[in-house]
């Protein structure tokens, strides 16, 4: 499997904290922090070069891109040039830079720290009508993405910032393969455009309709121990990145 991670949003430094990636959470800096204590890293389903870093040109590039690569050796960049509109164009830019584009992608989002229950490659072989996970907690604050859930326990419909439930996004996306991403961001993108966005930014999460409306299903994977250190940083955690 591979992961793209954006890190290329308005909000990278913080005045008091500086580099958002590095803020110590635990003695150990946030990035690290989240990524490896994803349930793929610890049983080593995830390396390195399995990770595409996000970046932007600016101030703290140079900073953020020696150090993700001082603790990935390995791992890819895509540097972009300016703003996009939202995480889901950074996503697909990282998408880009797939090589194995029959395995599970994640897009993580790395501002929520959890802890899950969960084999990807085990539960897509065990059932071929899943076309994406989704990790969600119980929550009610409007700065999360909601999953309302279907009588079957699978994802119904995903909602940017409104609290249509209390099941709350974990900000970590899986898709089958990259394929199946680019295909529901496309889909997306040109026949429910308005479910992306919020203000100006277009969301990774409501991409997940479009794979329900394809016929594949989309399944909730419950999580613990959630920690969303981006509320340190920010009015509300967003997905501009």
């Amino acid at each position: 499997m591979q992961c793209v991670v954006p890190l290329a949003g308005p909000q990278l430094t913080h005045p008091q904290h500086g580099l958002i990636a590095r803020y110590p959470v635990d003695g150990v800096p946030l990035l690290k922090r989240t990524l490896e204590t994803r349930p793929w890293w610890n049983a080593g389903r995830l390396r390195a070069d399995d990770l595409i870093f996000v970046l932007r040109e600016g101030e703290e590039c140079a900073e953020i891109r020696d150090t993700v690569t001082a603790w990935y050796p390995g791992c890819r960049l895509v540097t972009l040039s300016q703003l996009t509109k939202g995480a889901l164009l950074s996503a697909l830019a990282g998408a880009a830079m797939i090589t194995k584009l029959d395995e599970p992608l994640i897009i993580d989002l790395a501002d929520i720290l959890y802890d899950a229950d969960m084999d990807i490659e085990a539960q897509f072989a065990a059932d071929p009508s899943v076309g994406a996970l989704a990790p969600y907690f119980e929550a009610d604050d409007a700065c999360y993405s909601y999953f309302r859930f279907a009588t079957d326990g699978s994802v119904a419909f995903a909602a940017e910032k409104q609290v249509i439930s209390h099941h709350a996004s974990a900000g970590t996306y899986i898709f089958r393969s990259t394929g199946h991403f680019i295909a529901a961001a496309g889909r997306s993108l040109t026949e429910t455009r308005s479910e992306l966005a919020v203000g100006s930014a277009l969301f990774v999460c409501p991409v997940l309709n479009s794979v329900v409306r394809q016929g594949a299903r989309v399944m909730p994977i419950a999580a613990r121990n959630i920690r969303s250190i981006s509320k340190l940083f920010h009015e509300a955690p967003t997905e501009t990145a």
